[in-house]
């Protein structure tokens, strides 16, 4: 018998709910590495998203820089404005899809992506692969925080003029960042700070907030782009433009670097479905809001550029360079409140993609990673902290090496969201023990091999190998064949594909185990355990008094002991139920 003790959820206000943000709601028994109060299923009063609520958030988030920057820099590899904007269409359709596929986890079983990867991974393979992601929200949180502060710089420069603008620099031209820059970049992470210290389930304000602002500040500027050029021009955007089987990769280039924006957004998807009223809210309407959202900011981004790339004499493929080039040629009242307003939208935009797609994601890898240190809140503060590492600036030089960036990372993200939803859709059909996600014994469900999923890991491993060579070829082209650059550029969909096919293949050999001992007989019917959110009716859920909860079963941490009873963590006020 284990006591686990409350697993409610408090928004930091006061100085009392202060301290009770940064305790992890963990008791010093052993069993508590696996839980606290925010890896918990959902509680039903904390399942507040409705579908508007992750439109909302798709909205907002995909008027911002990156995705701006994103679609302009495809120009660079070859493509005119309507190609570049033909392969983001169909890169987001890929999106889409792949989100709507991964959200229903989360959306079914109320759990976020580091617990649903124990049923995937195994409940000691799975902490690989949360590091994995969250490796990826550090970098990620840096770059924004920079794309974040370049808007903060433009911002001072409307309001304090040649004051901000002429500030002395005191560091070196290799520290690749002026004194200016560096106080901006500082100002914006403060900015970001109070942010974090807001749970999920509050936090949808602020994508509200930026649903409607982001997509003003960049309609607004696309228009006035498009006004002053004279319309969209295909002939005057500087890239050599390429014909026959080049335009085929360069399209495939473009396609795999328009995935890059979106692949840590798409295994973030359980972390925000799992607060949703019902199944549905993370359906088609959200799926749909991706694609057209982030369609939109791709035509903004290309639209813009190409329409005043002749005027202006160059391609300016980011927001900040683009309003300054315009205050530089338009200084005066009407072009500083302009760039302003603009400048304060996309800021806003980059708050909230640092939030919800940085902060929180990290804050749920460290609280499944160290459960007994770390809620969603607290590491959602210290993915803030490390994150000063980073060295954004050095990533962001130019439109290709951003393509380069961004396409880096594919081949490691890419498998991770094939093997979820192959396991998900096609091996467990749907169904996930809630209990065995707790249970790390020796036999339990989920155990695999000593904590492992060999055949997912392997799957892994197989399917990153592909896009290997031709990342080493990304940045030493002398290095590599052309086959593998060819392989690199179709990274995203090769390695996606692959995966999916070696999991499939490997469980259809040696299939495993779907439900626990037991229950072996169940129905293999589709998501039958999500009916009473992964539970049998033979568990009982009993409640110990002020939200402390008791289960029956034996010592999740003693190997030696059978699982044929279901062992820690059936939540009862977690849930909202008496006995399923």
């Amino acid at each position: 018998m284990k006591k686990i003790s409350n697993v409610r959820v408090r928004i930091p206000q006061t100085t009392k709910e202060w301290k009770e943000a940064i305790d992890t709601g963990t008791t010093n028994d052993p069993s508590s590495q696996w839980l606290n109060k925010d890896l918990a299923p959902t509680p039903l009063q904390s399942r507040t998203w409705s579908w508007i609520s992750l439109s909302s958030y798709w909205w907002g988030n995909a008027f911002n820089s990156s995705q701006w920057s994103n679609g302009s820099s495809l120009i660079s590899v070859g493509l005119n404005w309507w190609q570049a904007l033909i392969a983001c269409m169909m890169a987001n359709l890929i999106s889409s899809t792949v989100a709507l596929a991964l959200g229903r986890p989360g959306a079914r079983y109320h759990i976020g992506y580091p617990v649903l990867a124990r049923s995937v991974f195994g409940m000691y393979g799975h902490y690989f692969f949360v590091w994995v992601r969250a490796v990826v929200a550090i970098i990620w949180f840096g770059v924004q925080t920079w794309f974040g502060s370049q808007h903060l710089s433009i911002i001072f420069r409307c309001i304090f003029g040649s004051s901000w603008e002429n500030m002395a620099n005191h560091l070196p031209a290799s520290a690749g960042i002026t004194s200016k820059e560096l106080l901006a970049f500082f100002l914006f992470w403060m900015i970001e700070l109070p942010f974090q210290a807001v749970h999920p389930i509050k936090i949808k304000y602020l994508f509200a907030a930026e649903s409607i602002f982001c997509p003003l500040a960049c309609i607004g500027t696309f228009a006035w782009c498009v006004s002053y050029g004279g319309g969209i021009h295909t002939n005057t955007l500087g890239a050599k433009h390429v014909h026959g089987g080049a335009l085929g990769w360069a399209m495939l280039t473009g396609i795999n670097s328009c995935l890059g924006v979106t692949s840590a957004l798409l295994v973030n998807q359980p972390d925000l479905t799992r607060y949703t009223r019902r199944p549905k809210d993370a359906g088609w309407r959200q799926a749909s809001s991706i694609w057209a959202s982030k369609t939109l900011i791709f035509f903004f981004g290309i639209g813009a550029t190409a329409a005043v790339q002749g005027k202006f004499g160059e391609a300016y493929w980011n927001q900040w360079d683009l309003l300054n080039a315009i205050l530089d040629r338009f200084w005066g009242p009407a072009a500083r409140a302009g760039c302003f307003f603009a400048a304060m939208g996309f800021a806003l935009s980059v708050l909230g993609v640092n939030i919800g797609c940085n902060a929180i994601p990290f804050g749920a890898d460290v609280t499944g990673l160290f459960p007994k240190y770390f809620t969603i809140v607290r590491g959602q503060l210290f993915c803030g902290v490390i994150s000063l590492a980073v060295v954004p600036w050095k990533l962001l030089t130019s439109g290709s090496g951003f393509i380069t960036f961004l396409g880096s990372y594919n081949i490691f993200i890419a498998p991770i969201c094939a093997i979820i939803m192959i396991d998900y859709f096609f091996i467990k059909r749907g169904n996930i023990h809630t209990p065995s996600l707790f249970d790390p014994s020796r036999g339990s469900l989920y155990y695999y091999t000593k904590g492992w999923n060999l055949q997912a890991l392997a799957c892994w491993v197989c399917a990153a190998v592909f896009g290997i060579p031709g990342l080493v070829g990304a940045y030493h082209p002398t290095w590599v064949a052309a086959a593998a650059t060819h392989m690199y550029q179709t990274g995203w969909v090769l390695c996606f594909a692959a995966a999916a096919t070696f999991y499939y293949c490997s469980n259809r050999v040696l299939p495993p185990k779907v439900f626990p001992a037991g229950h072996e007989d169940t129905p293999k019917s589709f998501e039958r355990l999500a009916e009473t959110e992964g539970y049998f009716e033979d568990e009982d859920l009993i409640e110990c008094g002020h939200g402390d909860q008791v289960a029956h079963g034996q010592d999740p941490q003693d190997p030696d002991q059978s699982s044929q009873s279901t062992s820690v963590v059936a939540i009862n006020n977690v849930l909202g139920m008496e006995k399923v």
